[in-house]
């Protein structure tokens, strides 16, 4: 049976991988424009930093499974940072850079996310069901092939057009989901701060 405090715990968990997976976005996008365009390292300093402290806090949680007041108002304040960033995501007229950025930091953001569901299923003995254990071998793969298109890029040379039409396809997949990214960071904090009945 799971108690009120376990529930609570699973949920605050989940708070927890849904923030750090749009810190990956983010972190992966903005390695991908230092990269590609030469941008400022100063946004990807942040973001990093964010995110190794949210990662050693999802750490602690694993173990105690409990969130001290402290870690609750650092966390809520990382989405609130991130949900800023994430404003300028999705922009009106991508060149191919700017998809490949896009579309690369939300395959690592969903593949951390999927990761972290199995890890709270096996942390809190929920039954997760068979999609998200198969899904491994897809992200795998995807973002294989965004880190060889990356590589490409950077050193000047050319992306073949099946390759070009195949990103266009899943970033238009993903810009569609624009608003929903945005309903996906309020939850963020509805999750961290929930209380069971």
């Amino acid at each position: 049976m799971i108690t009120q405090q376990h529930y609570e715990a699973s949920v605050h968990y989940n708070g927890i991988i849904l923030l750090s997976a749009y810190l990956q976005r983010q972190y992966v996008y903005r390695t991908i424009q230092v990269r590609l365009n030469g941008a400022s390292e100063e946004p990807l300093n942040k973001v990093k930093n964010m995110l190794e402290h949210t990662e050693l806090m999802l750490n602690i949680f694993e173990e105690s499974k409990d969130l001290m007041e402290g870690q609750r108002n650092k966390l809520k304040s990382f989405a609130d940072e991130v949900a800023l960033l994430m404003q300028n995501y999705i922009k009106e007229e991508p060149d191919f850079k700017e998809r490949l950025a896009v579309v690369g930091s939300t395959l690592y953001s969903e593949q951390l996310m999927n990761n972290g569901i199995i890890k709270l299923g096996y942390i809190f003995k929920q039954n997760i069901g068979k999609d998200f254990p198969a899904r491994i071998k897809f992200y795998e793969e995807r973002t294989k092939v965004i880190d060889v298109m990356v590589q490409l890029v950077s050193e000047g040379k050319e992306i073949e057009k099946g390759m070009q039409d195949i990103l266009n396809k899943w970033y238009d997949g993903i810009a569609i989901q624009k608003k929903g990214i945005m309903e996906d960071l309020s939850k963020i904090n509805e999750m961290l701060d929930f209380k069971a009945e």
